[in-house]
């Protein structure tokens, strides 16, 4: 069943949950310059609703929609001694102004301003004390537009089911806030549990733990065994484990700063080009990141010989099949970004068939997914492999590398924040140690949105690889012009599982 908001319990209060190893492995990795918070961006248009904008409607917007989504007034609490995974608790102290800021974008007020705004917004780590989220309103924008800058961290969900949250908070139609009445204020949530109860918990909590142990270790058995089928099968047009261990030109630790930049297409041309040569979205957004890097190290004087690896976020578990919207259901696999084929068709082919050969890979492998495993692993021994694989550069001990490469179908329909349009919809998530780059596609009403998101040490400025996969995308879109379809294309992402981010 698909995620509603009636599905969704609106009284002000949650019972106290168990994160998955998952959810606490996002919670681990943020530490120093590896901040593991997603950017989700609403541009919203004031002139839909007939009072203009307002910062105060605006916040009781917000106010009211939590009712919707309970989880986020919930913090996280330690479990002490590392016995098990963190728990989201109803915050005893929720303060909503405290979740939201105001800002004035700096003249003119353009996309550029705006996204220097986000590099600036995103480099400081949420404050662990209360729930892992902020919104920005930034106000100023041209053309009396606001955008709503959202850092949510990835610890709460995956990107399958932020968009089944962000969704139950916006509508399909114009919202007018109604009046909060005394029988709507949130009831005050209870005491957080003291420190004897989060043991005793724990280890309440244990033996499900311990079911697993069996399983995970058969799991494990079994990923080798088909992995080893696989290759043995020669569909080898993806990256193996050694390839990811190659120097990358995207690779190495972090910076403290970032570099973020976002473009819109027209999702009809990447319909068009993958009905002419015969493709999905998902093909021509990984040729179009391909041919983004390509003309982005060719510019600074690097050579493209090699496919690049890349590392795909993935969704083992559909939200629609969620018991709640929130969770990470994640995995990765790789796949070849072709950035040494300097003709775009041939580039493009090369590119859906290593996208095919990722996809078989990661449906002969899922029932025995690695990252299942992480629920097995003791938190402060997670830790410690952690700060190995910061120690190494990356891309040791974490399963991504170089540059990730994430496509979310976002919603078909045009949505609204109270009364305002929301014109414009941007997300993606993190990079990691030894995966420096991301780039993030994520469609809404009739286009297709991208966002690039980088560490300043590895990209000076993002702005560059916006406009070099514009310009791989108009190359692919003129070719399509000159041939007839080659075949259909089933839907925006019809290839590929969800993303995560």
């Amino acid at each position: 069943m698909r995620f509603r908001r009636s599905d969704v319990r609106t009284e002000a209060t949650l019972n106290p949950r168990r994160m998955s190893g998952i959810d606490s492995m996002f919670l681990r990795l943020d530490r120093g310059s590896a901040y593991q918070h997603t950017l989700k961006i609403a541009i919203v248009d004031p002139s839909t609703d007939p009072d203009g904008w307002s910062f105060d409607r605006y916040r009781a917007l917000v106010e009211h929609q939590l009712r919707v989504v309970p989880t986020m007034r919930q913090r996280y609490v330690d479990t002490p001694l590392g016995l098990h995974h963190p728990q989201w608790v109803d915050d005893p102290e929720f303060d909503l102004d405290v979740h939201l800021r105001r800002v004035v974008c700096p003249p003119p007020g353009d996309m550029a301003q705006f996204c220097t705004l986000v590099e600036q917004v995103y480099c400081h780590p949420l404050d662990r004390d209360r729930p892992l989220w902020q919104v920005w309103v930034v106000e100023g924008l041209q053309g009396g537009r606001v955008g709503l800058l959202a850092l949510i961290h990835h610890s709460y969900s995956d990107g399958a089911g932020m968009r089944a949250i962000l969704e139950a908070m916006t509508t399909a139609e114009p919202f007018f806030v109604p009046p909060q009445r005394d029988e709507d204020r949130p009831v005050p949530a209870p005491p957080q549990p003291s420190t004897l109860q989060r043991v005793v918990f724990g280890i309440r909590d244990l033996p499900p733990v311990f079911r697993q142990l069996g399983p995970g270790i058969q799991a494990l058995r079994e990923r080798i065994r088909l992995e080893r089928e696989f290759a043995e099968g020669g569909a080898g047009d993806r990256p193996s484990g050694a390839d990811r261990r190659k120097p990358q030109p995207f690779g190495g630790r972090l910076a403290r700063g970032r570099r973020f930049a976002c473009g819109t297409v027209p999702l009809e041309d990447m319909r068009q080009v993958g009905k002419a040569l015969g493709g999905t979205i998902n093909d021509v957004f990984l040729a179009c990141v391909a041919g983004s890097v390509r003309a982005y190290l060719t510019s600074k004087g690097e050579a493209c010989t090699e496919p690049l690896v890349a590392a795909m976020p993935l969704t083992t578990k559909p939200a629609a099949e969620r018991e709640f919207p929130g969770g990470n259901f994640s995995s990765s696999d790789d796949v070849w970004l072709h950035a040494e084929i300097a003709d775009p068709v041939l580039r493009f082919d090369a590119t859906r068939a290593s996208a095919q050969a990722t996809k078989e890979h990661f449906n002969a492998v899922s029932d025995a997914d690695p990252f299942g495993l992480v629920d097995l692993i003791p938190g402060p021994v997670f830790s410690g492999l952690i700060r190995l694989d910061e120690r190494s550069g990356g891309g040791r001990m974490m399963p991504v590398s170089n540059v990730i490469v994430s496509n979310v179908r976002g919603p078909d329909e045009t949505r609204y924040v109270g009364r305002c349009r929301l014109q414009n919809w941007f997300s993606t998530g993190q990079v990691w140690h030894g995966a420096t780059l991301n780039f993030t596609g994520w469609s809404y009403a009739g286009e297709f949105n991208f966002c690039v998101l980088a560490s300043s040490r590895q990209v000076p400025n993002a702005w560059p690889l916006v406009e070099q996969f514009e310009g791989a995308l108009n190359e692919l879109v003129e070719h399509a012009k000159s041939r007839p379809a080659a075949g259909k294309v089933a839907g925006a992402h019809a290839d590929s599982k969800p993303m995560a981010q």
